[in-house]
């Protein structure tokens, strides 16, 4: 029998936010790729924490509590068709590679630098007075502003099949953007009602999302991609 979404996660259905998140953060540091890793479960985890991080996503969720194989099963099978739908010829394969690099990895990392590198100085800007309507108005428009630039990398991402010679650095470019959207969302949580532990929580996603970032240029450069 297929594990539903909390038993994933290693939860029961009554589990916390607290507690999803707990387990999301320790099982996707332990199975994560570049720590040997199991592409497949690492997938798992990322589906069901997607779906029961997002309010609206878990209660329909919830309601139904269907068993976490369709949703996830239909990721992997797209990701599965993305790496194994063609026999790739060495010229195809490296003309498609130039392809997605030039097309969905630079437009993608481009905009996520531009998320990340402004929320230094724009929490410094806040910090002065959290409680100033103006200040908070200025750091609302920047996540507003960020979480349409989100928008646009899903959009991006799903154009094009992600080539088998670099499925890895797929799975990094997702991996990394899916960070800064969580940490956009903790953002706007925190603008909500002034918990420091969401803007905590953010700032540690997008941490994680630099390391990615980081660990993504230097394999494009050592692989002259």
């Amino acid at each position: 029998m297929e594990k539903n979404l909390y038993e994933e996660l290693g939860l029961k259905k009554n589990a916390t936010r607290s507690q999803i998140k707990s387990s999301y953060r320790s099982l996707v540091k332990q199975h994560h790729p570049d720590k040997g890793g199991e592409k497949e479960r690492f997938l798992a985890i990322q589906n069901a924490w997607e779906t029961l991080n997002d309010p609206i996503k878990k209660e329909q969720y919830d309601r139904s509590f269907v068993s976490s194989s369709s949703s996830f099963d239909s990721l992997n099978e797209n990701w599965e068709k993305k790496i194994n739908s063609k026999k790739y010829n060495s010229s195809i394969k490296d003309k498609e590679v130039e392809t997605w690099i030039k097309e969905i990895y630079s437009p993608i990392n481009r905009l996520i630098s531009q998320i990340i590198k402004p929320l230094n100085n724009e929490i410094k800007e806040l910090s002065a007075d959290p409680y100033d309507d103006q200040l908070m108005e200025n750091f609302c428009s920047y996540i507003n502003l960020s979480q349409k630039k989100i928008e646009k990398v899903e959009k991006i991402y799903n154009k094009k099949i992600v080539p088998k010679a670099i499925s890895a650095l797929g799975l990094d470019l997702y991996h990394c953007f899916s960070q800064v959207k969580d940490a956009l969302s903790e953002f706007d949580r925190y603008t909500q009602g002034y918990v420091d532990n969401y803007l905590f929580d953010g700032k540690e996603m997008i941490k994680e999302a630099k390391r990615i970032q980081s660990k993504m240029s230097t394999e494009k450069k050592n692989k002259n991609f």
